[in-house]
């Protein structure tokens, strides 16, 4: 019924846009909206700048109407998840399984029947109404001329300057009685264009092939590592010696850890095999120890002889994952979960990020519907791979919905900028590292390597002036976003000793990502230790702050400061990301990055849970709340910046 609806829907707009050769804009009589309705959502103010209105929607046209029920429950969920995180409360640890989150967040059955009720006196009998399976969103299809005296709306078609097309009403209304249940309605007031569709791609990292990063550097032979070369080649026993971290001594079942890839990154069986011999004899791990592949969509693991259809290889993303965090947990295992199919893996047509890993850690986040988005994007700006993929290469099955477990801990060395998703993309799928940080998921995402902007990019006010860029999804409050670090020795003069402990500082060869979220509103976990910082360095800073939040990456309207200080604040704690020894592709390298700090902590969290569990303690899930609790644990990082934008940007400091 839908797809049909759809495709009718389709055909009306094509014939709205037809009448534009004959046809200007009408200007109709303004409707007259009863006392008992109220505004519910109208065009963004600086959309006039962008959009033109052309031409009416016939009336007879058929639109699939979806109205969104409001999750009451996303602050509850908030508040849910501070009481499982609170190791002072009697529910701490108690985390929630599958089906007790998915009844959590579903609206009431008495908000589904205020809406029904409503559509029915304004003239949508009940059999043309349905319920979706998840309970999230009802949905008819009718007319726009219904449509448009049941919301109180005229519906046009509009033209965006850089020539797409779009439906949408500049305001509608509902009764104000139900308006507490209503989270949008699609079609409806938003606008989108094709603005993205050609942007370049922000979310690809580093892997031996970018040879442009000055972080990688590949090595003649095996260097030799000992116990006085920390401050140059970093290894598992340079990582436990400088933060005291035990070596793992338990396999505790179901305590793996994730760790996620993408995008034309691949580990390889051979390198892990060379690699534990070599580097890591005293292990004595067995030759023949992979990750465990959790392949999502037709995605493909190890890569050991070329693809027949693309020419796919050998990654030291994924290299440089297994072999920092692998030694360090070792005897527990790793769990790989790789995306996508060879196609959308080599081509990356895609312009979204993280939903099919989403979709298949969690069956319900399919069809999940919020902030005015239901399941995977098909808009140009945030589009996901769309399956069955009968391209070359391509997974022809359907798309993957909760096929796999999510481990107690997922480590993520993706990323990109805010700037690049809209904004409802973003929040949609952080909503959903709520509902994993609910059932006890740790989620732990590196913070970018390009300071305060992002792969040397920085947006532009109306003025022409730059802003800060923050990464996504670092910046989502419900992940651990983790920056970077090096170990420099405290002297040169004197002679290097076993394992001594080194002087830790920002990265010089890169920045450490970090700053304030232009899309979420900073934590109250945070805001104590994020004053402190600001009272301290504020008035050093070159350059102002702003308090309030820019619409899908739109700067036009800041016209002082470069950084949200209301926003998020990222990241949350830091580890080494220089000089760490990797084997990709049969080569010795040494790899830095945010994307080595992530699975050095997402290693750490996995020990302590291992030690939670032989004691049969929950394992920790949400850690950010505790971590800015007891500060004192952490050692401060207070020498260097992490510039970009061409400023300095923000100073390490003490606290």
């Amino acid at each position: 019924m839908l797809a049909g609806s759809l495709l009718t829907a389709l055909t009306a707009l094509a014939a709205g846009l037809a009448l534009e050769a004959v046809a200007s804009p009408v200007s109709l009589k303004k409707r007259e909206i009863p006392s008992t309705h109220i505004l519910h959502e109208r065009h963004a103010p600086h959309w006039g700048r962008m959009w033109t209105k052309k031409a009416k929607v016939p009336a007879h046209a058929v639109l699939p109407i979806r109205i969104g029920l409001k999750q009451s429950n996303l602050d509850a969920g908030h508040h849910k998840l501070m009481d499982l995180s609170d190791p002072e409360s009697p529910n701490y640890g108690k985390h929630m399984s599958t089906q007790e989150v998915i009844d959590f967040f579903a609206p009431h059955e008495s908000t589904v029947d205020i809406i029904r009720n409503w559509l029915h006196d304004a003239g949508i009998s009940a059999d043309r109404v349905t319920l979706s399976a998840n309970k999230q969103w009802i949905q008819f299809d009718a007319t726009a001329g219904e449509v448009e005296d049941v919301l109180f709306a005229d519906y046009y078609v509009w033209e965006h300057f850089d020539g797409s097309k779009d439906m949408s009403t500049e305001s509608y209304h509902i009764p104000s009685k139900i308006q507490e249940h209503v989270d949008y309605v699609t079609p409806g007031t938003r606008l989108r264009s094709r603005q993205h569709a050609g942007k370049e791609k922000k979310m690809k990292r580093s892997n031996f092939k970018d040879d442009v990063r000055p972080f990688i550097t590949q090595l003649p032979a095996f260097p030799e590592p000992n116990s006085t070369t920390c401050s140059i080649y970093v290894t598992a026993e340079c990582t436990r010696s400088q933060y005291n971290i035990p070596k793992g001594s338990t396999k505790f079942p179901g305590n793996e850890l994730g760790i996620f890839e993408s995008i034309d990154d691949h580990y390889s069986k051979k390198d892990l095999d060379v690699f534990f011999k070599t580097l890591y004899p005293d292990l004595k791990v067995p030759t023949g120890t992979y990750p465990e592949e959790r392949l999502i969509d037709g995605a493909i693991g190890s890569i050991e002889t070329p693809s027949p259809i693309y020419p796919l290889e050998v990654g030291l993303e994924s290299s440089l994952d297994f072999d920092s965090a692998w030694p360090l947990i070792w005897p527990q295992h790793t769990v790989l979960y790789q995306t996508d199919d060879e196609h959308y893996e080599y081509n990356y047509t895609f312009s979204g990020f993280w939903n099919t890993f989403l979709d298949a850690i969690d069956g319900s986040y399919c069809n999940y519907e919020a902030f005015g988005e239901k399941g995977n994007c098909d808009k140009p700006e945030c589009e996901d791979p769309v399956y069955p993929d009968n391209n070359p290469g391509g997974y022809t099955g359907k798309l993957q919905c909760g096929v796999y477990k999510p481990t107690n801990v997922i480590s993520i060395s993706y990323g990109g900028g805010e700037a690049d998703l809209p904004d409802f993309y973003m929040k949609r799928q952080c909503s959903e590292w709520l509902k994993l940080a609910l059932q006890g998921t740790t989620t732990v995402i590196s913070s970018g390597d390009s300071g305060v902007g992002d792969n040397g990019f920085c947006p532009t006010k109306a003025d022409g002036s730059e802003v800060f860029y923050p990464d996504y999804a670092s910046s989502c409050p419900y992940v651990l976003a983790v920056g970077s670090t090096e170990w420099d020795r405290f002297s040169n003069s004197t002679a290097e000793t076993p394992y001594e402990k080194l002087n830790e500082v920002a990265t010089a060869r890169f920045a450490s990502g970090g700053g304030f979220s232009n899309v979420f509103p900073q934590p109250p976990w945070q805001a104590s230790q994020v004053n402190k910082y600001i009272d301290t360095v504020g008035k050093t800073l070159p350059f102002q702050s702003y308090s309030q939040f820019p619409h899908d990456g739109d700067f036009s309207h800041i016209k002082k400061g470069v950084y949200n200080r209301a926003g998020r604040a990222y990241p949350d704690v830091a580890a080494v990301g220089d000089r760490q020894l990797v084997l990709g592709g049969g080569t010795w390298w040494l790899v830095g990055g945010t994307s080595l700090s992530a699975p050095v902590i997402g290693a750490v969290l996995t020990l302590i849970n291992e030690e939670r569990l032989k004691v049969g303690k929950p394992t920790l899930g949400f850690v950010n709340p505790i971590l800015y609790a007891h500060p004192e644990v952490f050692n401060d990082v207070t020498e260097g910046s992490n510039p970009g934008c061409d400023t300095v940007g923000f100073k390490a400091s003490k606290g």
